[in-house]
């Protein structure tokens, strides 16, 4: 039996198998019985001429399964953006899954969630924390915020809010020309605040490297040195204040580059109505400004504030 012959129902039941790991499990989800998810799965196999789900429980795909699997994916994802476009209410379902770095999901995201889950009770959000933009093109994720503008692949951006930095220290460490200085390491040696503090303090090498930024505050909130932080994060530590470069020996080199956080979403995908969704709450949730977010400094009030600010608070 040539491949022609197979249906579109065939590859939704396949799709349902390897989405649920079960047999019993897809035939609820489609509302068919379990013999009929097995007969359409032997029929899948038999047009290809090899087993494409492991018969184990619970059922793993084969090499060739999961080749299927990323051939069918975007079908199925047009499938639901043209279901959705015939219903006048929609029930969104579904997982989507989002990559960003942790800090992000401590800060803002973690804290937010209620409000997803409030407007979407059936989306199942996974949360990938790496460092990495490539995992949207690899198909390892729907979804990104990242602090780099993708230049390439069909990807669509867009700017969610805007950092900012400054050196920051604990308020009972001494200053002078000899205070330590701490900084980034791993993944994140080459970002632009950690090129400034070493610009900065060319003349002496770091106390710490870390390769995490809330690592990075809570060692300067100890007093083991000054360091370049996000504001936002900086002032959400009780006992750290802004400081001058000259106030502990550092060259001035200008102010630390502000950083844009980008969502990204494949072109493919940002239609699909649960992707769609959470699209939607992510451009909420950091549109409610800086308070919300603890990222931005783009608020009048708190630049004006920030300029106002004593260089060293007794």
């Amino acid at each position: 039996m040539g491949l022609k012959a197979t249906t579109w129902d065939h590859f939704r039941t396949f799709e349902a198998v390897a989405r649920h790991g079960s047999l019993t499990r897809a035939a609820e989800s489609l509302g068919v019985s379990q013999s009929t998810v097995s007969r359409q799965l032997a029929r899948l196999e038999e047009s290809a001429g090899t087993p494409l789900v492991s018969r184990e429980t619970p059922h793993p795909l084969t090499d060739r399964g999961a080749a299927l699997l990323e051939a069918l994916t975007p079908m199925v994802d047009a499938a639901l953006s043209a279901q959705a476009a015939l219903d006048q209410a929609p029930e969104v379902r579904g997982t989507v899954t989002l990559t960003t770095v942790g800090e992000l999901v401590r800060w803002v995201l973690a804290g937010r969630l209620g409000s997803l889950y409030a407007a979407h009770p059936h989306v199942q959000l996974r949360i990938l924390v790496n460092n990495r933009l490539d995992s949207l093109a690899a198909g390892e994720a729907d979804l990104a915020v990242r602090l780099t503008r993708p230049q390439r692949g069909d990807l669509v951006s867009k700017r969610l809010t805007t950092a900012t930095y400054g050196l920051f220290a604990a308020r009972a460490l001494p200053l002078g020309d000899d205070v330590p200085w701490l900084g980034l390491t791993g993944t994140l040696a080459t970002v632009p605040e950690q090129r400034h503090a070493e610009r900065a303090f060319r003349s002496r090498p770091a106390r710490l490297l870390v390769e995490d930024v809330e690592s990075l505050a809570l060692a300067t909130q100890a007093g083991l040195g000054v360091a370049v932080l996000p504001r936002g994060l900086a002032t959400s530590h009780d006992g750290l204040v802004e400081v001058r470069a000259e106030d502990v020996g550092a060259r001035d080199v200008g102010p630390v580059p502000a950083r844009d956080f980008w969502l990204v979403v494949h072109r493919s995908k940002q239609r699909v109505p649960r992707v769609r969704a959470v699209l939607e709450w992510l451009d909420a949730t950091f549109a409610d400004g800086p308070r919300a977010t603890h990222l931005s400094s783009n608020d009048s009030r708190d630049v004006t504030a920030a300029k106002r600010a004593p260089s060293r608070r007794a």
